[in-house]
């Protein structure tokens, strides 16, 4: 057999993948969804896994796929990814088709690449790679049993992860360890792995001061303006000025960070004019004047995401609505419990409304925090592979973002999780133009393959 990569096949199967438009945001798209589940079980079929196609209501279904190794097995390696995508609005900004792949300029281009198809692609290549001996020097081999758990929902909060994966429970205990593929490195070749992310929990509110819109000019001093009691509210809730969140107990449970903690972090932390860069924004604020780059990190943060009320349109409208409407979220971090904050958040909001003026708040979902320990040996395994297949030492950082199956899956069956990727800062997730670097794709394989392997 070759001892080389067929790029060529790899790249018109990923082809394949990527043109099934899986946006899960989008009922119209559910067949689609349907359409990258049947590939998957039918490339996973073909290495001989056993593929179980788990569904609950008609949302995306979980794919839980079990291959054990010949021979008697030296541990059981659980792999997550997910092969959902977000929208490719605006697609006007995109320089190619969404959802056809193209290599160009050493980057591979096409909506979901990076996020996460190309990491789930990677996986299976790995695998297969080791089956056929390809590319291995014959120095590695399958010699684990391989789990793949490819969820359909990650895009749209993962709602339903918890309740197909216990579906599946029997199955999955039996991983010695969790690898999630859904983040990425912190520079090219410069690999990272993930031992915290932020939970979340997201709001809609309406505020309703009356029946119906009124006349500014006849009522203007005398009723109650629901834009202005929102806006208020909102300001209420965190201080421009500290960045602090006001609400009463709200960070009775946060977790003070250690001083080993900072350090390493200081290892990762990105200069400000790096972030002014990234970001495209013109002023960076933080919640620690000490150490800036932990704000995203160890501390929990409030933004508003919309707001809506009265008249928007050209023109002019003297109106005090009747209603205002906002969407919000807080970011939460280790030993904060989305349950208790959402009873916080509605008890401040009744407190610091007027009597007589309704509301209602809608919870539009939740992730608790995910923070593992780094003292186990499959994070020092890994960065070690890292180490060798990048050459450069393996950095050890968290996330603001939220992933839900790193908190399920560690929390259900108590084992390892290491979280890592291969992806870019600028690969453009979940914008126009996503993309994933040509040299990083390849390399992550061969990454994957000696972890697998080992």
């Amino acid at each position: 057999m070759s001892n080389f990569m067929n790029k060529t096949k790899i790249l018109q199967e990923l082809s394949d993948f990527i043109a099934i438009e899986s946006v899960s945001t989008d009922p119209n798209r559910f067949g689609q969804i349907i359409n990258a589940v049947e590939l998957l079980a039918k490339k996973l079929k073909a290495l001989n896994f056993e593929v179980r196609i788990i569904k609950v209501d008609k949302v995306p279904p979980l794919i839980v796929a079990f291959r054990p190794a010949q021979g008697k097995p030296e541990k059981t390696i659980a792999v997550y990814a997910h092969y959902d995508v977000q929208p490719e609005d605006p697609i006007e900004r995109w320089k190619t088709p969404p959802f056809k792949l193209v290599v160009n300029n050493g980057k591979i281009l096409g909506r979901g690449i990076a996020d996460d198809k190309g990491h789930l692609f990677q996986n299976i290549v790995a695998v297969e790679e080791l089956i056929n001996d390809v590319g291995t020097g014959r120095d590695l081999s399958l010699q684990n049993n391989i789990i793949f758990i490819f969820e359909g929902e990650e895009e749209t909060g993962s709602s339903h992860l918890e309740e197909m994966i216990l579906k599946a429970k029997e199955t999955l205990a039996k991983a010695d360890v969790f690898y999630i593929t859904d983040v990425g490195m912190h520079e090219k070749n410069i690999p990272q792995i993930f031992y915290g992310l932020r939970g979340i929990i997201y709001f809609e509110l309406e505020v309703e001061t009356g029946e119906k819109d009124l006349h500014s000019g006849v009522y203007g001093n005398r009723v109650l303006n629901p834009i202005l009691l929102l806006s208020e509210l909102l300001s209420k809730i965190k201080s421009s000025e500290t960045g602090k969140i006001n609400i009463p107990h709200f960070y009775d449970d946060v977790r003070t960070s250690s001083q080993q903690e900072i350090e390493l972090l200081e290892k990762v932390a990105r200069t400000e004019s790096q972030e002014k860069k990234e970001t495209g924004t013109y002023k960076l604020v933080t919640v620690d004047e000490k150490h800036p780059h932990l704000s995203t990190k160890t501390y929990p943060s409030f933004d508003p995401h919309g707001i809506w009320s009265g008249f928007t349109e050209q023109g002019l409208k003297t109106v005090i609505p009747n209603k205002a409407a906002a969407k919000f979220s807080f970011r939460l971090v280790e030993n904060q419990e989305p349950e208790k904050i959402e009873k916080l958040v509605k008890q401040f909001i009744k407190d610091n409304l007027p009597e007589d003026v309704k509301f209602s708040l809608k919870n539009l979902g939740k992730d608790a925090p995910f923070y593992t320990d780094i003292e186990n040996p499959y994070i020092e395994k890994t960065a070690q592979v890292f180490k060798e297949v990048f050459n450069h030492e393996t950095l050890i950082n968290r996330s603001g973002g939220s992933i839900s199956a790193a908190e399920i899956l560690q929390r259900i069956f108590k084992k390892p999780v290491v979280l890592t990727g291969f992806t870019l800062p600028g690969d453009n997730i979940h914008s126009p133009n996503e993309n994933f670097d040509e040299e990083m794709f390849w390399k992550g394989i061969e990454a994957l393959k000696k972890i697998y392997s080992a």
